[in-house]
């Protein structure tokens, strides 16, 4: 079978070795000059299996009135005459509910699980290498209130299959011992053995040079799709700047720009940018070397080789993807309260991204009214630790295969 696959970030490119590796000719549409260049390209680097809990959960209701409109909060809306916006944040508020997040708890894990088990099969068929660390991830707290709602979620997610261990700040530092010499206090945290961390932009590279290389994947680079055409209940071809291509079926990953490109195909979906920023530094002798997650400033830690990425926050504004100094100062000034010893003076690079977030926190992974047509979309921050179970499932629904975990909540279906 031909398909074309839009988007070569980590979720295209993920599809598309599966794909090609199944025996598929397949295309790859991307506007920027290779892969990974947007959204993929210097995230947080957490391969975060276990994390299942969606930004949309009532514990973050309190949180978003205090955090809106100050400029160095974890989360900032900007104020704007958006109806997409308007329209996906009474979605998001209507989630936030006891048992809309519990529901969509369980979905999200029941992928990041599976994620992890397709990851470690293309890990050892591909040999690809990207700075994998996998000694887990620890999660810490500052505020014993949200140290006992994380315990209250791991206890939950444990009935599901997915452990962790309850860490005082003893076992913290011994965990990681970059964290004897912190400012900031640490009340507690959350172990999580099953996670990783990685280089998705080095890994979505590699693995898409192997597509090319091992299955003649074809990839074309900056060009631009125009319009995605349809008659009679099928996709005939998409429309580009380098001229019209086709295939038998179609799968859509542009990531937050899906919806933009579904709306005239009479497909509306929940999903909007949700804008994160991340530094580099070069790491030392003090960095940590666990990938670490910090729930007061809601940022992220992980090595990859000789750097250390620091990554997250969450800003609304839109399409735009400006890098904005006042809210990488926020990040930065988190950096050096955490890790002291570490002396980091100005980041290496900076950088920022529109990470595709569904309201409801689940990504849209399946079959849409156009028979031809697949979702691939809407990781939101996951996409590089959903990324493999989603290509496998991808490739199971266009084989017309029973998939491996049920697709239940996961599906277009559920709006």
């Amino acid at each position: 079978m031909k398909i074309i696959i839009l988007g070569a970030g980590v979720v295209g490119v993920s599809a598309a070795y599966l794909l090609a590796s199944r025996g598929h000719e397949v295309e790859v549409i991307e506007r920027a000059s290779e892969s990974a260049q947007e959204t993929s390209f210097a995230n947080g680097g957490q391969l975060s299996f276990s994390h299942a809990e969606p930004w949309a959960n009532p514990s973050v209701l309190p949180k978003i009135a205090k955090w809106v409109f100050k400029e160095d909060a974890p989360i900032v809306l900007r104020p704007r005459a958006d109806m997409e916006m308007i329209k996906w944040g009474l979605k998001f508020l209507a989630n936030c509910t006891a048992s809309n997040a519990r529901n969509n708890s369980v979905n999200i894990l029941r992928l990041g699980l599976y994620s992890k088990k397709i990851m470690e099969q293309i890990r050892t068929y591909s040999g690809v290498k990207f700075d994998n660390r996998r000694e887990g991830i620890l999660h810490i707290f500052s505020s014993q209130k949200d140290f006992e709602h994380e315990i209250e979620q791991a206890k939950f997610q444990d009935k599901f299959g997915c452990p962790a261990e309850i860490a005082d700040y003893k076992r913290c530092v011994e965990l990681e011992p970059a964290l004897e010499h912190s400012g900031q206090n640490i009340v507690g945290g959350v172990f999580q053995a099953i996670d990783e961390s990685g280089d998705a932009c080095v890994y979505t590279q590699e693995l898409a040079k192997l597509c090319v290389k091992d299955y003649n994947t074809i990839f074309h680079y900056n060009t631009e799709i125009t319009k995605i055409n349809a008659s009679k209940g099928k996709i005939t071809s998409v429309s580009t700047s380098k001229g019209e291509l086709k295939a038998d079926a179609y799968i859509m990953s542009l990531g937050s720009y899906s919806p933009l490109y579904l709306k005239p195909l009479g497909i509306k979906v929940p999903i909007y940018p949700m804008k994160g920023y991340s530094v580099t530094f070069a790491a030392n002798h003090y960095s940590p070397s666990m990938s670490l997650t910090d729930s007061e400033n809601k940022i992220v830690y992980s090595r990859l080789g000789d750097k250390l990425r620091i990554a997250g926050t969450a800003e609304f504004a839109g399409y735009n993807q400006e890098v904005r100094q006042q809210r990488i100062a926020p990040i930065v000034k988190a950096v050096k309260k955490l890790l002291p010893k570490c002396e980091f003076d100005k980041p290496e690079s900076e950088w920022a991204c529109l990470r595709p977030s569904t309201s409801d926190g689940p990504p849209i992974i399946g079959k849409t009214k156009y028979d031809n047509l697949l979702m691939n979309t809407g990781h939101g921050t996951l996409g590089w630790t959903q990324a493999a179970g989603s290509a496998a499932l991808i490739a199971d629904v266009i084989e017309g295969k029973k998939t491996e975990i049920s697709l239940e909540g996961l599906s277009i279906d559920r709006y």
